[in-house]
């Protein structure tokens, strides 16, 4: 049900660009910049069977009930794709990349049951996989320590699980408090303190909380989201917090501790989960059949890659 959502939505979202696209061509047009933005942001990855960035983007389309997720190299303007990841991907939703490269892809439940699977640079078949969930995941992150944040939808409710390096098991769960109709596990992230960013969307609106490293308890966050619905959220190394507003073409831009946004991203098709990176470039999924990124500081999109697939999440190694 919410798949269906999302995808009505995203169609009325991709012609709303399209009319945007006469304006401003060369920011929207795949192949209109040379800009190679994923080098220049990311460096090389650290990894020989990775040479360089590289962009993931889940699809939740591979074959009926099960996804995959597409590897493309390091140039948004003139994408390749490099291999196809089939292997520990039930339905891909939001994903992330840690300092050493590993991927962390959270699948919600189809012909396979919901998990999150770890993937090494460049490996195409998961070296780790954690199933005992409570609920649907749709959302991942990982600490410096190696802990791994699950956020999942229960009941239309949201909790997050946080398992330890190399389990199985959760070492807590944490109910966020939030959740109702329509309901959709956001994105995550963590701030400069160490705190795990949630966003949680239900009743066709969106909430953010904070929860403390150890801490069962979520707070709500304090910050004006009239108009945005998620489910994309990110955070850069400086704590500007980037939340999605899939109900309308815009991602908001909050300063540490600001309520209210101080800049804002337009013309950018944003129904899925983004990536953030450190420096401040966003990749967010349309939820159809592209994938957005943002130059650190740019508030519309730098380039635009076209995919055969419903892509639902983006990261990008480092």
């Amino acid at each position: 049900m919410v798949i269906g959502h999302r995808t009505i939505l995203g169609l009325a979202a991709l012609a709303l660009l399209a009319a945007c696209a006469g304006s401003s061509p060369s920011s929207l047009v795949p192949g209109a910049s040379t800009h190679r933005l994923l080098s220049t942001v990311s460096g090389a990855a650290g990894h020989a069977a990775n040479p360089g960035p590289v962009l993931y983007i889940a699809n939740i389309d591979g074959q009926p009930g099960l996804g995959n997720i597409l590897v493309y190299s390091g140039s948004m303007h003139n994408p390749q794709l490099i291999r196809t990841i089939s292997k520990g991907t039930g339905r891909p939703f939001g994903m992330w990349v840690d300092s050493k490269n590993i991927l962390y892809v959270a699948n919600f439940p189809n012909k396979l049951p919901g998990s999150v699977t770890e993937f090494k640079p460049g490996a195409s078949t998961p070296f780790r996989e954690i199933t005992d969930v409570k609920g649907w995941p749709q959302a991942v992150a990982a600490d410096a320590q190696g802990n791994v944040y699950v956020n999942e939808s229960v009941q239309d409710e949201g909790y997050v699980q946080v398992f330890a390096p190399g389990s199985n098991s959760p070492k807590l769960t944490i109910d966020t408090g939030l959740g109702g109709y329509a309901f959709e596990p956001g994105g995550m992230g963590f701030d400069q303190a160490g705190n795990l960013i949630v966003g949680e969307e239900f009743n066709l609106k969106f909430g953010i909380v904070k929860i403390a490293p150890g801490s069962s308890k979520a707070i709500p966050l304090d910050v004006d989201l009239t108009g945005l619905s998620g489910p994309g959220l990110g955070i850069d190394k400086a704590g500007n917090m980037y939340v999605a507003a899939n109900s309308g073409t815009s991602i908001s831009v909050f300063k540490p501790g600001q309520k209210e946004p101080y800049r804002s991203i337009s013309s950018v098709v944003a129904y899925g989960y983004m990536n953030v990176t450190p420096d401040g470039a966003v990749y967010v999924a349309s939820s159809r059949s592209s994938v957005s990124e943002i130059a650190p500081g740019s508030n519309t999109p730098t380039n635009i890659v076209n995919c055969t697939c419903s892509a639902q999440g983006a990261a990008l190694s480092r």
